[in-house]
């Protein structure tokens, strides 16, 4: 046998030596952990998988409930909506739109205004091309052409024209061209409406018979969407004219609507173009679509005269009216014109908080919600107005059977403590530590008249008594040419001495005009 051979046959030994102990020592290993393992089993008893199972099926129950809680609670929302982010970042598109907002409504509306750009049917221009401050043709003429003149005409002819027409709700088209030829449109040769006219005021509802001035605050963005709103929605127009929001003029809330629109988009003056464009808003992924503003004035509009609506019948239930609403309106209950700013106030908060504060992405989703809102309304205002008819006709039983309401008492035990506190004032008021403004007045009228001998006032008693008769004033003393000036009287101030120096102002200051306010005209 060789050396070599030798050597192979020692190492197959070691190897095989090493082998077995690694296996003894493995064997050892999992012998001890076989060993180990019923001490722990022991010490940390297994839990029946029964109750597992009823504790997954318990924490799954819940988890259902409170879903379907949520969304009971939360119609226009899911889970999904509310763990994802809604307030985005207007992107390129949107910040288009918005510029273009911007600039409409900073251009002031005059006659013979034309604003144009090429039409280069770029994607931008096809998607905002049917807007209606443009005039019609633009592939035939290839320009975009803005004009004042062009307009006022189409508000003239479908806002103060056609709707008051014997034949305008025929339907028929054939009907409609006939009568649109035969009737009278009152406009001139050149083709534009008649400036000034009464029709401006009493059909369309501006504050003058020429409805330049009111377009002051809107631009042509208020003028191109009260044009959108009596060509393409002539329902909500009509409630206006002679429908249920009637005692409200069209054109002005229009205008206002419009500038309310102007305030959640940041277009105004006042909001920089930067701070509009960074600005996060639930609804800016909607504006993408050139439409929406289209609908949201009109969803506005129909919301403002719904709650038109629904301030009439609150005040037609006793005692359901709000505190602040019983200082306006007619005697009668009937919603005025001077409830013009309340109902705005109202309409705003809706749409900012409502409606817009959903966070619709598209047109149909925004006008989903309002369906839902306005179910809504008319189950808060059922709600409420059967609430108020029920406390009305315990109140009613209550006076019958001669028993005093809780909130009667409440208001005699008032009435009687403002009427002791008045005549405790009063009497205070006599007393020589409380006539603070008449000690006041009587010095001042001391130092600035001559020292003349007078008798010594009296001492204060209990029952407050006449003043006492003055004294016959040493004029014979004094020639009269020298005689002094007579000091101001203290007597005379003793009763409206409280008074001095306050204006109370007339109870028709607290109406303000109805009318919009001046714009900045340094653009």
């Amino acid at each position: 046998m060789t050396t070599a051979a030798i050597a192979n046959d020692g190492t197959q030994q070691q190897g095989s030596t090493a082998n077995e102990s690694t296996g003894n020592s493995s064997s050892v290993d999992s012998s001890a952990k076989s060993k180990s393992t019923p001490s722990q089993n022991q010490q940390q008893p297994k839990q029946p998988p029964q109750a597992l199972r009823k504790t997954a099926l318990l924490a799954r129950g819940l988890a259902d409930d409170a879903s379907r809680a949520i969304g009971n609670l939360l119609p226009t929302a899911t889970l999904q909506n509310i763990t994802a982010r809604k307030y985005t970042l207007p992107d390129k598109t949107v910040a288009s739109q918005v510029l273009m907002y911007r600039q409409l409504l900073h251009t002031s509306c005059r006659p013979g205004l034309k604003l144009s750009r090429p039409y280069q049917a770029t994607a931008a221009q096809k998607t905002v091309m049917h807007m209606p401050w443009w005039e019609r043709g633009i592939e035939e003429s290839k320009k975009m052409v803005i004009s004042y003149d062009n307009l006022i005409s189409r508000l003239w002819l479908n806002g103060a024209i056609l709707p008051f027409q014997p034949n305008a709700e025929s339907g028929s088209p054939s009907a409609a061209a006939d009568d649109e030829k035969n009737m009278e449109t009152f406009m001139g040769d050149d083709g534009l409406p008649p400036v000034p006219h009464e029709f401006w005021v009493e059909r369309l509802g501006f504050q003058q018979t020429d409805p330049v001035t009111d377009f002051r605050s809107g631009g042509v963005l208020s003028l191109g969407m009260i044009v959108y709103m009596v060509e393409s929605c002539p329902e909500v127009c009509e409630r206006f004219f002679s429908g249920d929001a009637s005692v409200l003029p069209f054109g002005i809330t229009c205008i206002n609507v419009t500038d309310m629109i102007a305030k959640f988009l940041m277009l105004a003056k006042s909001t920089d173009k930067m701070d509009a464009l960074l600005s996060q808003k639930p609804f800016w992924k909607m504006f993408g679509d050139p439409n929406a503003i289209l609908t949201v004035q009109e969803l506005a509009m129909t919301m403002l005269c719904d709650v038109v609506v629904e301030l009439g019948k609150e005040r037609q239930v006793p005692g359901l009216s709000r505190n602040d609403d019983n200082m306006q309106g007619d005697s009668d209950g009937k919603v005025t014109v001077f409830d013009f700013s309340m109902i705005l106030e109202r309409t705003e908060r809706r749409v900012r908080d409502d409606l817009l504060g959903a966070g619709p992405k598209t047109v149909s989703e925004l006008r989903s919600v309002a369906g839902r809102l306005k179910l809504k309304y008319q189950h808060q205002l059922e709600r409420r107005i059967q609430k108020a008819e029920q406390q009305n006709l315990r109140q009613l039983e209550m006076e019958a059977a001669g028993i005093t309401s809780p909130q009667n008492k409440m208001n005699e035990v008032m009435a009687q403590a403002g009427n002791m506190a008045g005549g405790f004032f009063s009497k205070m008021r006599t007393g020589p530590g409380f006539n603070l403004n008449k000690k006041k007045a009587a010095s001042l009228a001391t130092q600035s008249a001559p020292i003349i001998d007078q008798a010594p006032e009296p001492a204060p008693t209990i029952v407050a008594l006449p003043p006492a008769p003055a004294p016959a004033p040493a004029s014979a003393a004094i020639p009269s040419e020298e005689k002094p000036a007579a000091a101001p009287s203290s007597g005379g101030a003793s009763s409206d001495a409280d008074w001095l120096g306050t204006d109370i102002a007339s109870a028709t200051d607290a109406i303000s005009n109805f009318s919009i306010g001046d714009d900045d005209d340094s653009l």
